[in-house]
């Protein structure tokens, strides 16, 4: 688990990598966000943790339908 400071590292880094991106940030899109990099944290540091593992899961995080938060397929 990360402690705070990590997390607002962390944080600070995927608002640089998804800077226009998240212009679109929705509840929804964010929980699909944060869930999708949970799993990747619980084996590796924060640092570990590359740019493009950032864009791909919010590219899953965009597929989400914006009238009930489903999965376009």
């Amino acid at each position: 688990m990360l402690d705070k400071a990590q997390s607002e590292r962390f944080l600070s880094r995927l608002e640089s990598v998804l800077a226009e991106e998240l212009k679109d940030l929705t509840d929804q899109r964010f929980q699909v966000l944060v869930s999708g990099l949970e799993s990747p944290l619980k084996d590796r540091t924060p640092d570990q943790i590359t740019d493009e593992m950032i864009e791909g899961q919010w590219d899953v995080a965009t597929q989400l339908h914006p009238s009930d938060g489903s999965l376009r397929y």
